[in-house]
């Protein structure tokens, strides 16, 4: 997946390395209407600033090569290209007809993890006071944009688990994920869990309670 960082226009390039027949029954695209439609294999999208889709490229079961552009494209949902899913993610969970950006699946099953990661990391000079850099040249570290981690419980309910606004919603995810008692075991004996990231952590628990 490739971001174009430069003029901050969010774009995701596929590359196919599958061959025709692998692809046929792996590779589709569904729309808002749940309209599925198989492909060979998915060449690209690009989505602007603002998350909407702006360039489609796919190649049909005809083995046609079909290239879209802004209004030409359908409402799309989700894409998936050799069992690797990208789906639309709302800014916002409670308005999911609103702003959007298209995300991947980082973890299937029981629990379900989506992520969509437009943040960027600089490292500028710190300054000083008046403005100046400072003798010793300490760098500081900037962070901007957008990152959303979505996750998905079995009764359908969706949280947000995306820096602090998260942490109300991880005691929920947690609780449930203690329900199981041999993740909760392994949980404590395990150092790992001191350090691993929370995609791991879920991985683990759908492999042990699934």
């Amino acid at each position: 997946m490739k971001l174009n960082t430069v003029n901050k226009t969010a774009t995701i390039v596929f590359l196919i390395l599958i061959s025709i027949t692998e692809c046929f029954s792996q590779n589709y695209y569904v729309t808002t209407k749940n309209d599925t439609v198989a492909c060979n294999q998915i060449n690209f999208f690009d989505t602007n600033a603002q998350g909407k889709m702006i360039d489609f490229e796919y190649v049909n079961s005809e083995n046609n090569t079909i290239r879209l552009k802004k209004k030409d494209i359908p409402e799309i949902k989700m894409i998936c290209q050799d069992g690797i899913i990208y789906l639309r993610m709302p800014l916002k969970i409670k308005k999911p007809d609103g702003y959007y950006r298209y995300g991947k699946r980082m973890v299937s099953g029981k629990i379900i993890v989506d992520v969509f990661d437009d943040v960027q990391t600089s490292y500028r000079f710190k300054e000083n006071f008046d403005g100046s850099y400072n003798a010793q040249d300490v760098m500081k570290e900037k962070r901007e944009g957008i990152y959303l981690r979505h996750v998905r419980l079995p009764d359908g309910s969706v949280y947000e688990v995306s820096g602090l606004k998260g942490i109300k919603a991880l005691k929920s995810i947690r609780k449930f994920m203690f329900e199981c008692e041999q993740y909760k075991k392994e949980y404590y004996s395990n150092p790992k869990y001191q350090t691993c990231t929370f995609e791991e952590a879920v991985f683990d628990y759908n492999k042990m309670c699934p």
